[in-house]
């Protein structure tokens, strides 16, 4: 580890160009290791070029997942491009892998250890425990209390800050609540100028405080302010890298609206990433035409949902008039189009995804879902005149207010589906799992007898027409308990 006062004697001098370079390592095991990474990083194309440079103050951005996953996140390219902005900070990049011990860089190759701030880029509970598991692999004292200037430390930022990371809070020393664009920033600022004067960790932490929407839990400093940007509609998160290794193979992913017009009463976006801001058409048109210069064809739209954006024919007009192929990461199937369905099938899609969420009106009303039949009957008979027979529709189950009828109402959806020429159907359930910060925050999962009762019941119902995947009823609760945690949580121990 590096000791925090050994930056005391950091230089004024420019920064110069990374020269570092690893040594090939000799243990078989650690080649083996470096050779996986090094495989990554060849299977990347850089969209926007950072020019990273040799800094003084190292920070480890840690996406505690699997790389597939880490390099589709927008949020990892997003934090990635802003802290390489900050005068006097190297940030890279790294990804979990169970089978690491050494955690080489995807930037330089650097190893994991040579980095004084860990911050970790986090989006779904369950990578809490891989977070815990990394933390214990290398040797970092669990407890945030028992580590000294020997160590580094430990932020925690990403979409689960937006509700209640407090299953971490004996784990990490800060946590990020919320957007990264307006603050991040000054706090890397704030804690390049603590390490240049001071070798206390504490008084580091200390000097922190004044952050609003940072928790410090050494110091028991908690905060309850999310932090929001406005600036996205005109400096929106876009890729740093593609990919061939991507959930989005090769795709410029692109976020277009940040925030949600529904209040789903399950969803965590709709109810924490408020107000709705949606990037103008004029920065989405210069992103495409950069992407044309540089010789990119294919884009991902992010947004909660991309038929809620209020330019959205304008932007469908504007990648088919410059061939570029695109994907959507969410739509609502109510505002579904022959012009989006036009457009995705240009792109080569041939299967399109929505989200009826219940079988019956009563379940998708509990759930705020604002969706009738009359909408999915339309939607269903336009998928199948568009000539689309592959369709994945996701629902949700485990409803005290469920009976036998409303899952016999999802069979009933797939039967209209086939009505209309689509052959191929695979749905996706889960049982519902109430998150804080939602209407459901005062619900409970369901006793685990009877979410696998249920199961069988939609299994015999639906029986062997379509092609069912259930989510694990048991990571299902395991991840409701992580999510509602409180901070004397200890379930990673």
């Amino acid at each position: 580890m590096i000791e925090l006062s050994s930056l005391l004697n950091i230089s004024n001098e420019k920064s110069k160009k990374s020269d570092y370079k690893l040594r090939r390592p000799r243990r078989t095991e650690d080649l083996r290791e470096y050779r996986i990474v090094e495989g990554k990083k060849r299977s990347e194309k850089t969209f926007r070029s950072l020019h990273l440079v040799e800094k003084e103050l190292k920070v480890a951005l840690i996406f505690p997942s699997s790389y597939e996953t880490a390099i589709s996140n927008l949020g990892f390219h997003r934090v990635y491009e802003l802290l390489n902005h900050v005068e006097g900070i190297q940030c890279e990049r790294f990804f979990y892998d169970r089978r690491f011990s050494r955690y080489y860089s995807l930037d330089t190759y650097r190893p994991l250890d040579e980095f004084h701030i860990w911050a970790f880029s986090v989006s779904f509970e369950m990578d809490f425990i891989n977070v815990v598991t990394l933390l214990r692999d290398k040797g970092i004292p669990l407890k945030n209390t028992d580590r000294t200037q020997y160590h580094p430390l430990v932020l925690l930022g990403g979409a689960v800050t937006y509700f209640n990371p407090d299953a971490l809070w004996h784990y990490v020393d800060l946590i990020f609540h919320g957007d990264a664009e307006d603050s991040l920033q000054p706090l890397m600022q704030q804690l390049r100028e603590g390490y240049r004067t001071k070798t206390d960790r504490t008084r580091i932490l200390e000097q922190l405080k004044p952050f609003e929407n940072l928790s410090i839990p050494p110091l028991h400093h908690e905060s309850t302010t999310i932090a929001k940007s406005f600036t996205l509609t005109h400096q929106p998160a876009c890729s740093v890298f593609t990919s061939k290794q991507s959930v989005f193979p090769d795709k410029v992913l692109l976020e277009i609206g940040r925030g949600c017009l529904r209040s789903c009463a399950f969803c965590v976006a709709g109810h924490t990433r408020n107000p709705v801001r949606f990037v103008q058409l004029d920065v989405i048109r210069s992103i495409i035409d950069e992407m044309q210069t540089k010789g990119f064809t294919d884009c991902g739209l992010i947004s909660a949902t991309f038929t809620d954006h209020p330019n959205k024919h304008e932007i469908l007009d504007l990648l088919e008039e410059r061939n570029i192929k695109f994907s959507v990461s969410s739509l609502r199937l109510d505002a579904l189009s022959e012009q989006l369905i036009d457009g995705l099938m240009r792109s080569g899609q041939r299967e399109i995804t929505i989200a009826p969420e219940g079988g019956s009106q009563k379940i998708r009303d509990l759930m705020h879902k604002e969706i009738t039949e009359e909408d999915i009957e339309r939607s269903l008979r336009l998928i199948g005149e568009k000539g689309l027979q592959r369709l994945k529709m996701y629902f949700i189950y485990g409803f005290e207010e469920e009976v036998e009828a409303d899952f016999e109402a999802i069979g009933k959806i797939t039967e209209r589906a086939r009505f209309y020429g689509i052959t191929d159907i695979r749905i996706s359930l889960n049982p519902l799992i109430p998150k804080p910060s939602t209407p459901f925050s005062t619900r409970k999962i369901e006793d685990i007898k009877i979410l696998k009762s249920k199961k069988h019941l939609i299994e015999k119902i639906l029986g062997k027409t379509v092609d069912l995947k259930f989510e694990s009823i048991r990571t299902c609760i395991q991840q409701y308990q992580i999510a509602t945690a409180n901070k004397d949580f200890k379930g990673f121990e």
